[in-house]
């Protein structure tokens, strides 16, 4: 039985997500129209934006797995953090523009529609949205671009969610004392909806320029590479070691500046490159290498070797 490799997972992964998005952007936007809801109006344009997004994501899976060309030397990874954060930009753009619509919906005397009619739809959309998240994310552990379409249908089925409660609060409503209430209810979920599903597409934002500038990755990332760093730098009586960790996309630079014994043939650091290099390859990313070995100055004031390697990190 044969595995299908990462990129293809990921490429269907995303085309399926594409797919699915299509179809209920165009549900949530006859839905809509056809009742006068603002909310799931909002949901609908805010799933065709999505269909835009994941298409950009998509196009970033294939410019990722592009073998380095005469044009892009070291390959065009750096598509993956850049569209994730053009996603983020386009979420808060579309949060922004919806609270400004609300706002005026509300100036006007809120939305007339009937919330038995709008129920369902909430229900669909949220059972939908977070079923397609939970497979996303089985289907890829270690991807940063099913993570972010997966983050994109888990706000989707919290929206969603958030619909249920507020149109059975509507139908509750109806008919009793607060029922000059019920036609403010559905522009002020698209507020609330717009603040608190504000963290996701920041954080994109943020992780896109962190990792553009050649921020460290998090802990979750360095440890298990300074825990081989460590292993080879016992087994092979490696010296004052200096660390820089880099992530771009899926691809991972690790640079290495030690010290060793004078006397080491070339077969012997040839050999400890070659350790390190296999070690390293058992991690979920595309490892680059960089690897200096110094002589140790013979001095007195030298430490044989350092017990815990120096982390630079860029």
């Amino acid at each position: 039985m044969t595995t299908t490799p990462q990129p293809a997972r990921e490429h269907r992964a995303l085309v399926f997500s594409l797919l699915a998005t299509v179809v209920l952007s165009a549900l949530g936007i006859l839905w809509g129209i056809a009742i006068g809801s603002q909310m799931i109006l909002f949901d609908g344009i805010f799933g065709l934006i999505g269909v835009v997004t994941s298409s950009l994501l998509l196009r970033a899976s294939s410019l990722a797995q592009r073998a380095p060309s005469r044009h892009f030397h070291y390959g065009q990874h750096s598509a993956t953090p850049l569209v994730i954060g053009i996603q983020g930009f386009v979420l808060l753009a579309t949060f922004g523009y919806a609270a400004v619509e609300a706002v005026a919906t509300i100036r006007l005397g809120g939305s007339h529609f009937s919330a038995a009619i709008a129920l369902p739809y909430g229900v669909v959309t949220a059972a939908a949205s977070l079923a397609f998240a939970w497979w996303l994310r089985r289907q890829l552990t270690h991807s940063d671009l099913i993570h972010a379409e997966s983050t994109a249908w888990l706000v989707g089925g919290l929206r969603g969610a958030g619909m249920v409660v507020g149109f059975a609060c509507m139908l509750l409503l109806e008919g009793s004392a607060w029922d000059w209430a019920v036609p403010y209810l559905d522009p002020v979920m698209v507020l609330l909806t717009c603040v608190l599903f504000l963290r996701p597409p920041v954080n994109m934002v943020r992780s896109t320029i962190h990792e553009l500038l050649e921020g460290a990755p998090d802990a979750r990332i360095q440890a298990p590479v300074l825990e081989v760093i460590a292993t080879v730098q016992r087994d092979f009586a490696i010296a004052n070691p200096t660390i820089r960790i880099n992530k771009v996309g899926p691809k991972l630079y690790v640079e290495v500046d030690a010290y060793v014994d004078p006397l080491m043939t070339v077969q012997r650091e040839h050999e400890i490159r070659t350790v390190l290099e296999q070690r390293l390859r058992v991690l979920p990313f595309d490892v680059w290498l960089y690897m200096d070995l110094f002589p140790l100055p013979a001095t007195p004031d030298t430490p044989a070797a350092a017990n815990h390697p120096s982390l630079h990190e860029r």
